[in-house]
């Protein structure tokens, strides 16, 4: 609960609304007498005439949303410029958060971006991005009941509190609708693949005018199929020699190889034998020739099958007077399934759960075909293919009162939000059934156990071998704010105005995983669980201050108080000056904070992989010969209950610029330093740093890394710079119709990090993940009953480096330096649109309309997508029809 202490150190933030709430009662005017309605814009709580405010907000419309084709938010985001490096949707292979879809507006991270509904808090995804940090999953916002999408492009914790660093995502669903329709769609890729079929039925009923009240109930179903690497031309096969990469198909195949005993360092064979009996052999003339080869690529899922469902209960009374009753109910269920590539033999060597990387056959086993020596069979383990399934529901109930009050426009309400994901996991080994009851106590295999043959052994085995995992993850957040805005008094150069609010809030997250995951018995997954809960008590006031006819400023702060770990107070300062009546300058500085996660305050030690490691200890220079340069590290992460907030200062400096009627110019500025960032410590620099830290590395007795050691703590810094531009215009061009055109504009040339307090800062931008620039550009032809739009969609290129201490590129002076880098993706979307048919609305959308590849990423080519998901799309060109019909 709410402390007393923390109300007398918040008295000199809400003095003056306390003041106003009393003796200003009495001579207030009612301020919406005129003709002109004020609204409440993201990123202020005081109502106003004026839309455009200090801060930049870019609002994507309904109209639009539909124009796009998307099938969910984190599909409508991903294509606004500034949501850059560390967004993440359902397609990233073996993810953490199965899915689930993150905004990172600023490259900050989704723990950086505040996702509001209505501008209030949702419960977060039951398990955290990279088992830490935790975020609201986008996709679990139903697309079709969403009215707009404002994106607030600067801090503002001042108004909302922990979260809103790098900005605030508030998606206004539908307030109120009367009629019924019904609408449909159906999306399918040039290659007959990824069938996407939706629906969505709305019914609504009242007047708030006449009858003074409105109810309406929105129900969509969507969803879409499995797309796997072998699908698409670019990744085919997982030989990918032709780019100049590796051939990683694999000798450890189903039903596998066989080879003589011994050979190499882990024991994977010192010759070729022959291939499993049940196995057609590849004759491609490759180092593969004549062996059973396992292709991932026929395994890889590159967009995992999903299922959407939505339920939508919303509605408002008058109670008259100017008070309105409101409240709305949501309900949603997604299902995800992922197939990847199974694990073989050498994968549980490299675990240390067997002694070597193919697993002798003694003279006896039925598939040793020698009767004067043991043999050795490198294998995968398909017998059950691996997958990842999950569904997520998650429950929304509001109920509210808003109205004028005293001379105030005020709003009270109640929010509880829940989150509940269940994941599974199959096809993933218990080690202990593996080396107790497939292998003998010499680790070779008993000849009761056949393997590539599932049937012919004992099936109570199998499903000790291969059980299903269950994980589930829990979340919730309940709240009662109350807050209210009005015009203080009148100014000479106008309204001095007020906003005063407070807000009392319960969080709790609880993740769970596996019995036999929590245990070790699966060493290829890692486990974490967290319980924990906390109280946040919340003051904050607003002033909008004319200082001159053409001047106005904003002064906010807020103090949260957490029952984890103390206060956090957050002020901002804004300034508008309209220079001219078609130019104005704007300017912000603003404070912010991110309050530690549940899962980094009360979390278990979290057991994870990081791949593409460079170890300089035993890879000084670059080399693809050396596996040493590119690891795959077991890390272990741990929770730090003394963890401070994460705090931020940013500044933004921008102009509004109209030079003719119709045409909107803005350009924005921002300067974010986010400092005491929670982290386990960069590897790169641990590696690069390792004597600083001693029993962060553990490495065995050759000197090869087995395991760090990364717990959470206040760590270092990340600095962006940048600008957005954003261009708007409207022409009536007389019997050919009217033009729109629009085009979003985003550069962040500075993206510097210090990964511990003091260091010196380091340019990431343009190196992995990190492209410098973004864009979109649209024009929208209307005429009659037709619409047409096209839209190019640009993402810069970035370097393969993960750092810029890695700025060497083996493939430099090869023949394919282009896979030094990520090189630019560009591709144009169409949408034409019909509405010549009573009550029917029709309408094609085309993505990707040349059929663009995405650009190679070689980051990803152990994981065969060989595309960076955040940025690009494995669809391909892809076909969207829709029709809506209203009943009535």
């Amino acid at each position: 609960m709410f402390r007393l202490s923390m109300v007398s150190r918040a008295a000199l933030l809400v003095c003056m609304g306390s003041i106003a709430l009393g003796a200003m009662a009495q001579t207030q005017t009612d301020t919406d007498s005129g003709s002109l309605k004020r609204i409440e814009i993201t990123g202020s709580r005081i109502k106003r005439v004026d839309s455009e405010t200090a801060s930049a907000v870019q609002v994507i419309t309904r109209e639009q949303i539909e124009r796009s084709g998307a099938t969910s938010v984190t599909d409508v985001m991903k294509s606004v410029p500034a949501n850059n490096a560390g967004a993440f949707d359902e397609s990233a292979v073996a993810s953490f958060t199965p899915g689930a879809g993150g905004v990172s507006l600023r490259g900050l991270g989704a723990q950086a971006t505040l996702i509001l509904i209505n501008g209030r808090r949702v419960a977060p995804f039951g398990f955290a991005s990279g088992g830490q940090q935790t975020f609201v999953d986008v996709n679990s916002i139903p697309l079709d009941a969403v009215e707009r999408i404002e994106t607030l492009l600067d801090g503002a914790s001042a108004i909302y509190g922990s979260d809103a660093i790098a900005g605030v995502v508030n998606i206004i669903l539908r307030k109120d609708f009367t009629g019924f329709t019904g609408s449909a769609s159906y999306g399918i890729t040039q290659y007959k693949d990824a069938k996407t079929p939706t629906v969505s039925l709305t019914v609504g009923h009242g007047s708030l005018a006449e009858d003074k009240y409105n109810v309406f109930a929105n129900f969509s179903h969507s969803e879409r199929s499995a797309v796997y690497a072998s699908d698409r031309p670019t990744t085919s096969t997982a030989d990918q020699r032709r780019f100049g990469l590796l051939d990683r198909r694999s000798s450890y195949a189903f039903p596998g190889n066989l080879y003589t005993v011994g050979g190499g360092a882990i024991g994977s064979g010192a010759a070729f034998l022959r291939p499993v009996a049940g196995c057609t052999p590849v004759a491609d003339g490759s180092s593969l020739n004549g062996r059973c080869v396992y292709d991932a690529a026929n395994y890889v899922a590159l967009v995992p099958q999903t299922k959407k469902d939505s339920l939508l209960f919303a509605g408002t009374m008058d109670l008259g007077g100017g008070n309105e009753l409101f409240g709305d109910a949501s309900f949603t269920r997604n299902t995800f399934s992922q197939q990847s590539n199974s694990y073989s033999t050498s994968t549980y060597q490299s675990q240390g759960t067997i002694p070597s990387a193919a697993i002798t056959l003694p003279i006896g086993h039925p598939q040793n075909p020698y009767t004067d020596r043991e043999v050795a069979i490198r294998y995968r383990f398909q017998d059950v293919p691996s997958y990842v399934s999950a569904e997520s529901t998650t429950q929304r109930v509001v109920a509210g009162l808003r109205g004028t009050w005293w001379g105030w426009d005020a709003e009270t309400g109640v929010v509880v939000s829940r989150s509940n994901t269940d994941v599974s996991h199959t096809g993933f080994l218990r080690d202990s059934v593996l080396v107790n009851e497939v292998l003998d106590a010499d680790g070779k295999a008993l000849p009761t156990f056949q393997f590539g043959n599932p049937c012919a052994n004992n099936a109570s085995l199998m499903s000790r071998l291969y059980p299903t995992l269950r994980d589930n993850g829990t979340t919730q957040t309940a709240s009662i704010d109350l807050h209210g805005s009005r015009d203080l008094m009148q100014m000479a150069n106008g309204p001095l105005s007020i906003s005063v609010g407070t807000e009392i809030r319960n969080e709790s997250f609880a993740s769970t995983p596996d019995a036999l995951t929590a245990a070790g018995e699966i060493s290829v997954l890692g486990a974490s669980s967290a319980d924990g809960k906390r109280n946040i008590g919340a003051l904050y006031t607003e002033l909008s201050i004319p200082l001159f006819k053409t001047v106005e400023a904003q002064l906010a702060a807020r103090m949260d108080h957490y029952s984890d770990f103390g206060t956090a107070t957050t002020p901002k300062a804004a300034i508008k000056w309209k220079v001219l009546p078609n130019l104005a300058v704007r300017a912000t500085y603003s404070e912010g904070f991110r309050a530690p996660a549940l899962t980094e305050t009360s979390s278990s030690p979290a057991s994870s992989f990081y791949s593409g490691i460079r170890d300089p200890k035993t890879c000084p220079v670059p080399d693809t010969t050396n596996l040493n340069c590119d690891l795959s590290i077991n890390a272990i992460s741990g929770s730090n209950p003394n963890l401070k907030p994460e705090r931020s200062k940013s500044m933004s400096f921008g102009i509004v610029f109209e030079p003719i009627d119709n045409i909107s110019v803005t350009l924005d500025t921002y300067n974010i330093k986010r400092t005491d960032e929670i982290s386990g410590i960069d590897v790169d620099y641990l590696l690069a740093h390792e004597g600083d830290y001693p029993g962060y590395v553990q490495r065995l007795p050759d000197g090869t890394i087995n395991k760090l050691n990364l717990p959470y703590t206040n760590l270092g810094s990340t600095h962006v710079m940048g600008y957005d531009l954003d261009i708007k215009s409207r022409f009536n061009i007389g019997e050919y119709g009217k033009l729109t055109l629009q085009g979003s504009y985003n550069a962040e040339p500075t993206y510097q990090v210090a990964n511990v307090a003091g260091a010196t800062e380091v340019e990431y931008a343009g190196t992995y993940g990190q492209p410098k620039q973004r864009f979109k550009l649209g024009a929208v032809w209307d005429k009659g009953p037709w619409t047409t739009s096209a839209t190019w969609n640009h993402v810069g290129d970035y370097l393969r480096a993960y750092t810029p201490a890695d700025l060497s590129c083996s493939y430099s002076t090869g023949p394919n330096p282009g896979l030094c880098k990520v090189d630019v993706d560009n591709t144009v979307d169409m949408f034409i649109g019909y509405k010549g048919i009573k009550n029917l609305d029709l309408g094609l959308t085309i993505t990707n309309v040349g059929n663009v590849a995405p650009p190679i990423d070689e980051r990803n080519a152990g994981r065969l997508t060989l595309l960076n998901s955040a940025y690009s799309s494995a669809l391909g060109r892809n076909y969207t029809f829709r029709a809506k019909y209203n009943f009535w």
